[in-house]
């Protein structure tokens, strides 16, 4: 699918260059617009406190868990056959609750990502079509897609983009403060 949408990209750009005399081809970084305008470092900000407040508590629960088994270790001595399989088996489950939750909360932070950056993405396009269509531009790709292997005369909008989104009216990310 990627390869067609590349090979239809080119084919068009190739027929449209050798066809007409304005073919304007612009490009953009998107990660980097979404890092640096202002509501996507709100979002970013945002992700960090809850990617910390989750690692504090998964880290303070496996630090509980390696004490109780440390301290199993040590009177595991003392114990009979049957206690010693019950606390294994105990502890063991715990461990696995414990992975379980980490990816859990890996999963939960990875949709809390793209429910802060969906809107600033939308926005985003918005932002690339409307220069697009102030600068006359035919095409314009996300530089970091692999899509453009040359261009010449390419121009680089993501600098544009980042001024005209962090000075519209919209302001998606004032929401995530």
């Amino acid at each position: 699918m990627r390869l067609s949408f590349i090979s239809l990209v080119v084919t068009l750009a190739t027929a449209t260059s050798f066809g007409a005399e304005g073919f304007r081809l612009g490009l953009v970084d998107l990660q980097k617009a979404l890092q640096t305008v202002d509501a996507g470092r709100n979002a970013k900000k945002s992700l960090e406190k809850e990617v910390t407040a989750k690692r504090e508590g998964l880290e303070k629960r496996q630090s509980e868990l390696q004490k109780e088994a440390e301290g199993f270790e040590k009177k595991s001595a003392l114990l009979n056959e049957g206690a010693k399989t019950k606390k294994q088996q105990e502890l063991q489950k715990k461990f696995m609750e414990l992975q379980k939750e980490a990816a859990e909360s890996q999963m939960e932070l990875q949709k809390r990502e793209r429910e802060l950056t969906k809107p600033i993405i939308d926005e985003l396009r918005g932002v690339i079509e409307s220069i697009g269509k102030e600068k006359g531009l035919t095409l314009i790709l996300e530089r970091n897609e692999g899509a453009v292997l040359f261009s010449q005369g390419e121009e680089d909008l993501t600098e544009q983009v980042i001024e005209k989104f962090n000075s519209s009216s919209k302001r998606v990310g004032k929401k995530n403060n």
